[in-house]
């Protein structure tokens, strides 16, 4: 199940982005600061943050944040802000959404729901689809023009990692330290391998992974980025 967590410490904010979030049937948490936040994301791991400016982020903070390998790499980005605040948020900041603050639980859950997408493809049942392949995110399952696909748990970790971060290349140690750990000690020809078998499973009629010469691998993925300018006038 995708987890929503939340930097705030407005009460009215954090009431309805919970309300919103357990709608969708999505874990909420809520941290009062920027601190907290981002150790929750690493201990946690939610597939989205949504981040209220209204905690003292100045643009330059902000942008820190974003930053931050744990959250450029794996999850979505929500902004939760007044159109005062949203003036001060600079034109290159890349997120995947805003909510005007003040705002009610639908709107809030609507907005979720978009950047989830956004990010990882996954549809209302966590579904993440790309032509015929099918990654259900929370059942642990792959299926390919509807037939079940039986992967490791390792060979699904790193389908599943690179599907829910489309369009981004990875180097094969990122992928050994996001998968397996930066406690494994194996080679990156650990990477190449479990590539060319997930490979062997999925790619009957299309390509899904890419190899990228002298860096590594991404997910194929023809959507383009947004940036904060693009979401203003939404």
């Amino acid at each position: 199940m995708q987890r929503v967590l939340l930097v705030s410490d407005d009460p009215q904010v954090i009431t309805t982005a919970n309300l919103a979030a357990r709608a969708n049937g999505h874990p909420f948490r809520s941290e009062r600061t920027v601190e907290a936040g981002l150790l929750a994301v690493r201990e946690w791991r939610p597939a989205l943050l949504a981040l209220d400016l209204g905690v003292g982020l100045t643009a330059g903070g902000l942008a820190a944040v974003l930053r931050d390998a744990e959250v450029a790499d794996r999850i979505g980005v929500v902004l939760v802000a007044t159109r005062e605040q949203l003036g001060l948020v600079g034109t290159g900041i890349r997120v995947d959404d805003f909510i005007l603050a003040p705002t009610d639980p639908e709107e809030f859950q609507v907005r979720m729901s978009r950047a989830l997408w956004l990010r990882t493809g996954a549809d209302e049942g966590n579904v993440l689809r790309r032509g015929g392949l099918a990654i259900d995110l929370e059942r642990y399952t792959v299926s390919v023009d509807g037939d079940t696909v039986d992967l490791t748990y390792k060979e699904y970790e790193l389908l599943r990692f690179l599907a829910t971060n489309a369009g981004k290349p990875f180097t094969r140690e990122a992928l050994l330290n996001r998968v397996w750990g930066y406690d494994y000690y194996g080679g990156s020809r650990t990477v190449d391998v479990h590539i060319r078998r997930i490979r062997a499973k999925i790619e009957r009629h299309e390509t899904f992974i890419d190899t990228v010469r002298n860096v590594g691998y991404r997910f194929i993925d023809d959507a383009p980025g947004r940036t904060f300018a693009g979401l203003a006038e939404a």
